[in-house]
C-alpha cells in the first residue's frame, strides 16, 4: 500500500501495533551518459515496493522525498543536493509526522552511497527523540542483501560502483526505457590508495570526501557493460528479499517503555 493513494479514514484506520510505514530515500543526481538523474530514489522505492509484496498489507510505503546528499555529484550538470542538515531536518519532520498520528515502527530505506553517514546519524538522532514512542531503523538496501549481490556480480572490484553493472541492470528491468546503453562508459577509478574504495556493496572502511568527477570523467564508477534485464530482476529479487526478511523482523521489535 501507498500512503499517498489512501484517504486519510483509511490511514486512520490503520492497526498501529503491526504496520511498519516504509521511507524510501534516494537521491537526483547524475548517472553517467546512459541513465537518468533520478536512478537511486527509482530503485529505493521499487526495492521497497518489492519488499512490501512479499510482506503482506502490514507494511505502508510512504512517498519518497526524492532528494538526498549529493555534494560529491555536483560539478556535474543535473545533479540537486541537500545539505546534510537539510535532509535531516526532512527526514526528521517526517517521522515526527507519522509518529504524531500514532504509529510506531519506520523503517528508512536508502538507495544512496552518498546518504549513508546521514542516516546513520538519523537513526541515533531519531531513535533518542523518540524513544518509548516507536523504533526507527536506518538501512541501505544494497548493503542489506551484499552477500547475494557479490556472488552474483560478473565485474570485479570497482566494477560496481555507480551507474554501473547492478544499478544499470535494475534500471534496465524497471525503466528500461529510460536507459540509453549505447551511451555507457565502462571506469574503473583509481583512487590511488588501497584505504578509499568506489565499490558499491564492497567499499571503504575509511571515510574521505571524493568528488566524482576527479576520478571519472562520465561520472560512472564500475561497468554497465555487464547489465542485463534480466540480471536486473534477479538483482531486484535478492534486494526484496533481504529488505522482506527484515521488515517481518523489525515488525516484532519490542517499544521500551519510555522511563523519567
Amino acid at each position: 500500500m501507498h500512503w499517498q493513494d489512501m484517504t486519510w479514514p483509511e490511514i486512520g484506520a490503520l492497526d498501529r501495533e503491526r504496520t511498519v510505514l516504509v521511507l524510501p530515500v534516494g537521491s537526483v543526481e547524475q548517472h553517467g551518459h546512459h541513465m537518468p538523474t533520478g536512478t537511486d530514489t527509482y530503485l529505493a522505492t521499487a526495492v521497497s515496493d518489492a519488499a512490501a509484496a512479499l510482506v503482506g498489507p502490514d507494511v505502508v510505503i510512504l512517498p519518497s522525498p526524492w532528494y538526498g546528499l549529493s555534494a560529491h555529484h555536483m560539478h556535474f550538470p543535473g545533479t540537486i543536493t541537500l545539505t546534510a542538515e537539510t535532509m535531516m531536518a526532512m527526514v526528521g519532520d517526517i517521522v515526527a509526522s507519522v509518529v504524531h498520528h500514532g504509529f510506531r515502527r519506520i523503517a528508512v530505506v536508502n538507495g544512496h552511497g552518498g546518504n549513508a553517514g546521514v542516516i546513520d546519524v538519523l537513526a541515533s538522532t531519531l531513535g533518542h527523540r523518540f524513544y518509548g514512542a516507536a523504533r526507527i531503523a536506518c538501512l541501505t538496501y544494497f548493503t542489506l542483501a551484499r552477500d547475494a549481490i557479490m556472488a552474483s556480480r560478473e565485474s570485479k572490484h570497482g566494477g560496481m560502483g555507480h551507474a554501473c553493472e547492478f544499478e544499470t541492470s535494475l534500471m534496465l528491468h524497471l525503466h528500461p526505457g529510460l536507459v540509453h546503453q549505447d551511451r555507457a562508459v565502462v571506469h574503473y577509478p583509481d583512487t590511488g590508495t588501497p584505504w578509499l574504495s568506489t565499490d558499491l556493496v564492497n567499499g571503504s572502511i575509511v571515510r574521505s570526501f571524493v568528488a566524482f568527477d576527479d576520478l571519472s570523467e562520465s561520472g560512472t564508477f564500475g561497468d554497465p557493460g555487464l547489465a542485463t534485464g534480466e540480471k536486473g530482476e534477479r538483482f531486484l529479487a535478492m534486494s526484496a528479499e533481504a529488505l522482506a526478511a527484515f521488515l517481518k523482523d523489525f515488525s516484532t521489535w519490542p517499544i521500551p517503555e519510555t522511563r523519567p
